[in-house]
């Protein structure tokens, strides 16, 4: 079965959307927050720089009032520093301005008065603008305030710098986006933990069907964990229930089967037995039928034997009786009796002398069985091939045939189940399906696996492969059951 990425799993994405709705939600607060703070902010300043102006604005009128008008320039640029210089109230690095009829500034510098805010005092009798400096002073926000005396011919102007609101401003910036992310994480946290905890049903079920599947069928939920789930955990103990004592019959069935066939099957041996020191002096038609009732007798006999095998392994009664062999010269005389004797060892160089532990009746089984069923179903064998691959060896049967199809490939190692029955790749000797089923049984009993792919070398056919441990074992008898 296809990987699935983590991330499309059902805990990934409540994470998500916890972390999701975490960050939407901490930004929009915290984007509120600024603004309103920001409003709030501009909006105290604003007053405070207004209410600020106007009493300045007072005392600058009153002063330029009470110039006579035959005062010399020398008196009048007294008042006029006097005014910039003492009695204006400077506060907030706020900076006074004052231009004269003639168009002089004092105080302020003509450039840095915005034309806007110019153009505004002239048209209205006081006016207000927000802008920022250049980039050769500090690049900052400003608010100039303006006011013109029509009567007297003066204007005068306050600049308020808001470096220090926007220094604020910023600070207050970078600690809701650092609390943004922390409630997007503690969001992600929440997100895990609560999908952990609605999840901790579903995953007592997936653990509890896993250890079924692998044959623990005392695995029960406990209806007492979740009451929510009380019926879903019932219906799912009634069904391993239905699920064991159906195996279980089955089992027994097999079992009780495989025995009682065997005293008729030891009769009919010993019948044919008879039969055959008979033959020459039988007519040639019924020496034909001895000889094909020996073949069919010699399946059914490998028939009994592998339903006795299934029914030990079933009951849990199978054991390894483990030894320590060179895998080159086991594997040569394994072929040597088989079906096959022609087929070719392929080993590296490297393994020819490569030792493992395992149960050598067994392994020749499995061996056997795949030459077996490269023989039925594709042909023949074309060779037999192992290598080593960190602590583990990998023993290949490849044939020539049309191949297993992807979606069989999993089902032909099932009791009973065989591939397509394409004519073009069966012979008459189709068996019964319990060959690779054994396979996978004797496989697993040695802690290995076994499956099937295409050739690798580009030529059609299939590639059977075992995958064993290497083995270290000090015991030569192990138990392990099925």
């Amino acid at each position: 079965m296809a990987s699935t990425g983590w991330w499309r799993g059902l805990l990934a994405r409540i994470t998500l959307a916890y972390s999701i709705g975490a960050l939407l939600l901490s930004t929009i607060v915290a984007a509120s927050s600024f603004t309103i703070a920001q409003n709030r902010l501009l909006s105290t300043e604003r007053e405070s720089a207004l209410e600020q102006f106007v009493r300045n604005a007072n005392i600058v009128r009153t002063d330029l009032e009470n110039i006579p008008e035959s005062a010399e320039d020398d008196a009048k640029d007294e008042v006029y520093r006097a005014l910039i210089e003492d009695k204006v109230r400077r506060t907030n690095n706020s900076r006074p301005g004052l231009i004269l009829p003639d168009g002089v500034a004092r105080g302020l510098r003509a450039t840095e008065l915005p034309t806007e805010i110019k153009q505004a005092v002239g048209e209205f009798s006081l006016a207000e603008y927000l802008y920022e400096g250049p980039e050769e002073t500090d690049g900052a926000t400003h608010y100039v305030i303006g006011i013109e005396f029509v009567d007297l011919g003066y204007r005068y102007y306050e600049v308020r710098n808001l470096a220090d609101l926007e220094d604020t401003l910023g600070s207050l910036r970078r600690i809701l986006l650092v609390a943004a992310v922390v409630a997007s994480l503690a969001g992600a946290g929440l997100g895990i933990y609560s999908a952990r905890r609605a999840l901790a049903p579903v995953t007592r079920i997936s653990n509890a069907a896993r250890a079924i599947a692998a044959g623990d069928f005392k695995t029960r939920l406990d209806l007492q964990v979740d009451p929510d789930l009380a019926t879903l955990s019932e219906s799912f103990n009634n069904m391993v229930d239905a699920l064991e004592a159906r195996i279980r019959r089955d089992e027994r069935f097999t079992s009780d089967v495989s025995h009682e066939l065997r005293s008729p099957l030891m009769t009919l041996t010993a019948s044919v037995e008879v039969l055959e020191r008979r033959k020459a002096s039988l007519p040639e038609v019924a020496q034909r039928a001895v000889h094909l009732l020996r073949q069919d007798l010699t399946r059914f006999e490998r028939l009994v034997a592998d339903l006795l095998e299934i029914s030990r392994m079933d009951a849990g009664a199978a054991q390894l009786q483990l030894s320590r062999f060179q895998l080159r010269e086991f594997l040569v005389n394994v072929i040597a009796q088989s079906r096959s004797p022609e087929i070719e060892l392929a080993v590296p160089d490297k393994d020819r002398d490569l030792l493992i532990t395992a149960d050598k009746r067994r392994l020749a089984q499995v061996v056997t069985n795949l030459i077996d069923n490269a023989d039925k179903y594709a042909g023949g064998a074309t060779g037999v091939r192992f290598r080593q691959v960190g602590d583990q060896v990998l023993v290949m049967v490849e044939d020539e045939g049309a191949g297993v199809p992807l979606e069989d490939r999993e089902r032909i190692f099932d009791r009973f189940s065989r591939a397509g029955t394409d004519a073009g790749r069966r012979s008459s000797d189709s068996g019964v399906g319990l060959g690779l089923s054994l396979v996978a049984e004797h496989v697993r009993l040695h802690g290995g696996r076994v499956w099937v792919t295409d050739r690798t070398d580009g030529r059609q056919g299939a590639r059977f492969v075992v995958e064993l441990p290497v083995g270290e074992h000090d015991t030569a008898d192990e138990e392990l059951a099925a």
